[in-house]
Parts: C-alpha cells; sequence; structure tokens
C-alpha cells in the first residue's frame, strides 16, 4: 500500500513539473508596446539627437516566456516599469560629429540591457530606422541672459558673472538663467538671488551648467497700486477648429472688473490690448457636453517681464460647449492668437 501511494505522489510531482516547464518554455508576445529611446547625456562633449529629438517612442512586440511577459505586462500596467532604453552613440560607434542611421531598430532593443536583463526578445518594430545626429559640444565662452517664464528677457537684471565658460554647441550664443515665478522677481529686486544658468539646444533640450550665478533685477522705481479695467473676452482656436465652431458659455466669465495690481503705464497698455482676456480653445473639446477652463490675462509681456503687472486674486473660469457655425453664433469670433504672455 505505501510503495503505491509513493508511486501516485511521485507520477502527481513530475506531472506537475511537466506542466511547470511546459508553461515556461512557452513563449507569449506583448503586441504594439510604446518603446522610448533616450539619446544618453553620459558624454557632455556629444549632443546627440534622434530623428531631431532628445528622445523618441517606437512600437514593438516583445515576446519571451509566458512568466516573465506576465510579469513585465503587470509592471507596466501597474506603472511600475517603462520600457526605456537608452541610446549610447559611443557604443554605437558614432563618435564623430555628423549625421548616421540606425538601421536596424529591432536588434538595437534586442541587445540592450532592458531587454536583456528581463530575458525577452524583440520580435518586431516600427520604425525599424532612426536618424542619428551628433554635434560635438566645444568649450565656449557664453554670456547670460535672465529672463523670465515667457522666455522674455527682464531689462535691466545685473548678473555676476555675466560670462561664463560652457560646453556648447557652434549655433547656441549664450547662457540663460530663468526666473519663472513672481517670487523669484520679487526677492531677486529685494538682493541678489542664487542660480544655476543652462542652454537651450536646437531641439528645445536643457543642458544645466554647473555653475552658480547671482541675479539681481532693479526694484520698481514706480508705484504699484490696485487697479481695474473692463475686459474684452476673445478666444484661441487652432487651425483645425478656427471658423469652424462657436463658443457657447453655460458659465460665462467675469470679465466687466479685473482686479489687477500695477502701474499706471502698465495699466495704460493692457488697456490698449485688442483682447484683455483669452479662452484657449482645444481640439478635444468637440463634442464634450461642458468644459471648464481659467481665462488666460493677456497682460502686456514687457510689463510682465518687468513684475509691473499681476492679476489681483484668483483667475476666473467658463464654463462652455462648442457649437458648429451653422448655428448664429452668440459671442463674436477674435482671429486665432498664438501663445499671448500670461501671468
Amino acid at each position: 500500500m505505501f510503495a503505491k501511494t509513493k508511486k501516485a505522489v511521485l507520477v502527481v510531482f513530475i506531472t506537475c513539473l511537466i506542466w511547470v516547464w511546459a508553461d515556461l518554455s512557452l513563449d507569449d508576445v506583448l503586441e504594439n508596446q510604446t518603446v522610448t529611446i533616450v539619446a544618453s547625456k553620459k558624454d557632455s562633449s556629444l549632443w546627440v539627437t534622434i530623428d531631431g529629438k532628445s528622445e523618441v517612442q517606437v512600437r514593438a512586440n516583445i515576446s519571451g516566456p509566458v512568466g516573465k511577459i506576465r510579469e513585465i505586462a503587470q509592471k507596466i500596467d501597474s506603472g511600475k516599469e517603462k520600457l526605456e532604453v537608452a541610446f549610447d552613440a559611443e557604443e554605437q560607434n558614432m563618435v564623430v560629429a555628423g549625421d548616421y542611421k540606425l538601421q536596424d531598430v529591432r536588434k538595437f532593443l534586442a541587445e540592450s540591457n532592458k531587454i536583456r536583463d528581463y530575458g525577452l526578445g524583440v520580435k518586431f518594430v516600427r520604425p525599424d530606422t532612426l536618424n542619428i545626429k551628433v554635434v560635438e559640444m566645444k568649450e565656449r565662452t557664453l554670456p547670460i541672459k535672465c529672463v523670465d517664464e515667457t522666455d522674455t528677457e527682464i531689462p535691466g537684471a545685473k548678473i555676476t558673472p555675466d560670462i561664463i565658460p560652457a560646453k556648447a554647441p557652434e549655433q547656441v550664443d549664450s547662457a540663460k538663467i530663468k526666473l519663472s515665478s513672481l517670487m523669484e522677481k520679487k526677492q531677486a529686486r529685494s538682493g541678489a538671488i542664487e542660480k544655476k544658468p543652462y542652454i537651450e539646444l536646437a531641439n528645445g533640450e536643457i543642458r544645466n551648467i554647473d555653475i552658480t550665478i547671482k541675479v539681481e533685477l532693479p526694484t520698481t522705481s514706480e508705484d504699484m497700486n490696485p487697479q481695474t479695467i473692463s475686459g474684452t473676452l476673445g478666444y484661441i482656436f487652432s487651425a483645425n477648429l478656427a471658423g469652424r465652431y462657436n463658443v457657447e458659455f453655460t458659465k460665462k466669465p467675469e470679465i466687466g472688473s479685473i482686479p489687477i495690481i500695477a502701474t499706471n503705464e502698465a495699466k495704460a497698455a493692457y488697456e490698449e490690448k485688442a483682447f484683455e482676456v483669452l479662452l484657449e480653445i482645444q481640439d478635444d473639446d468637440v463634442g464634450k457636453p461642458e468644459i471648464t477652463r481659467q481665462i488666460i490675462y493677456n497682460f502686456p509681456a514687457k510689463y510682465v517681464s518687468e513684475d509691473k503687472i499681476r492679476l489681483k486674486g484668483n483667475p476666473v473660469e467658463a464654463k462652455f460647449k462648442l457649437v458648429p457655425n451653422s448655428i448664429v453664433p452668440a459671442e463674436p469670433l477674435a482671429a486665432p492668437v498664438s501663445s499671448p504672455a500670461t501671468e
């Protein structure tokens, strides 16, 4: 009896092992996965772009044992994992400045540490070729500009030192320091504050420079007082929507009396605007039953950068929907407006 029981247990155990082995030996495929390829910044003397950008996304079919595929799928779904692969120009023998092609993206992904560490393979990738550009970053001496959140140069800024050594491509003619908030500007008007400069490359990529700079803004010589103005509302339509839709409000923003803190000169310039406030209309607003969005206060960029005008209180909201222009417009439409200065 004992021998029979032992034999039965052994058979069950072996059967389980066979099932486990069979499961592990079977391949599964994660289809149409987004894989991000990021240009490595490991070598600071090179500026590498992939199809003109610092990173690109490709679509890939990832294959591997069922257990591994389930594991990576769960991590991707939960946000714990992102399929991101670094492109190192040196490893691809692309260290001399020039234009290159990564001819076999599937092979590149399959040989990456990310994919190999998971024990996975890559069956299919689109696109299967990428354009690589390598630019040499040379030691340069660059002047520094102080800019605001709209990238407008702030006049009268005192920068110490105002010229620094930095690695940069030939087309970059200056470094920048950004004061991106009203608080920073106020602090800089009260005394020097410390910031680290950066260079901005042609594709919008930022490279920080590990040097501490002091920046100080001149104090505002004119008094800023609480004031109010009456606003006119305009719209920012994309080229896809301009002339095709009208705005129908369920809650029209209150702009009859806009509270601001400003110098008299800044207030006068604001009142000269064709539209003191703007409402941005986005392509995906079409078909929605109601959209809630803050309006944009179209302050003059010059006075925003000089901290001579700002809103008193919080921006107001509008609630609206879009209707085809076959319906008589409830509001006159403004021409499309490009990114106004806001505060």
